[in-house]
């Protein structure tokens, strides 16, 4: 008798301690079973479910993106969000900027995917709208005439290459043709900060400033066009992206020290 109660009660204890370990292993394995859910990134400016549709909300959207990547980043669900633009895109914003591959918008600014359009060119340059078949303008078109995106933001970065190469006037079959869109830019920082005279190719803080006047007078050409000038509300932005720092800067004057 002394035996079955014995055997009953090693059988409790086991069963008891065989639950335990159920119960902390599921408690344990919770946690992963959510990380589905997006965390808000902390620090400044957390990422909102407002949907930015007018140029001044857009353009603070961007700039809260901007602040993230330089700190802490939103944590995102890829999967989620390409089931749910796989049918549908809602951009708030055009981002024209270098081809550079140290410059990529999406996450500079911190945005995810169906946010924002993307075009990349060198430089970046913009087609003259007499230029038929130009994939620039017409992708502009799209997006501020059809999709009616009301901010453009047109982006030089530090360190560019296009720059560079358009300052020692680099020989090539197409290279010409983009560096002379480039030109404007070489010849106002050369006549306002460098007395006139030719660039130095190692001038990076006068290269830097190309960029950024580049990106200034694309801004300009955008501004101008006709088409553009129709649809209410829109606004066109300047920038210079800081390759180390990560930060963009908005309507500068200048490049920082």
């Amino acid at each position: 008798m002394k035996n079955s109660a014995f055997k009953a009660l090693v059988i409790l204890i086991g069963l008891t301690l065989a639950l335990s370990l159920l119960t902390t292993s599921s408690a344990q394995r919770k946690p992963h079973s959510q990380t589905h859910q997006p965390q808000a990134a902390e620090g400044p400016c957390p990422l909102t479910e407002i949907k930015p549709v007018d140029a001044n909300t857009a353009l603070q959207a961007l700039r809260c993106g901007n602040m993230r990547w330089q700190s802490k980043m939103q944590d995102r669900n890829w999967m989620l969000e390409r089931e749910k633009t796989a049918r549908s895109q809602d951009p708030f914003a055009v981002v024209l900027t270098c081809m550079d591959s140290r410059v990529p918008p999406e996450l500079i600014f911190d945005r995810g995917l169906g946010e924002i359009f993307v075009i990349r060119v060198a430089g970046p340059v913009l087609n003259d709208a007499v230029v038929l078949n130009s994939s620039d303008l017409a992708s502009l078109e799209y997006a501020l005439v059809k999709l009616h995106v009301k901010l453009v933001v047109a982006l030089g970065h530090t360190d560019c290459g296009a720059v560079k190469n358009a300052v020692l006037q680099t020989k090539g079959h197409y290279l010409p043709q983009l560096f002379k869109k480039i030109e404007p830019a070489i010849e106002y920082v050369s006549t306002n900060y460098n007395g006139g005279k030719p660039i130095d190719p190692k001038d990076q803080k006068n290269l830097d400033r190309v960029s950024l006047f580049n990106a200034k007078f694309v801004r300009t050409k955008i501004s101008d066009n006709p088409l553009w000038r129709q649809q209410p509300g829109l606004q066109v932005k300047w920038g210079l992206y800081y390759l180390e720092s990560g930060k963009v800067a908005f309507d500068p004057t200048d490049v920082e020290p």
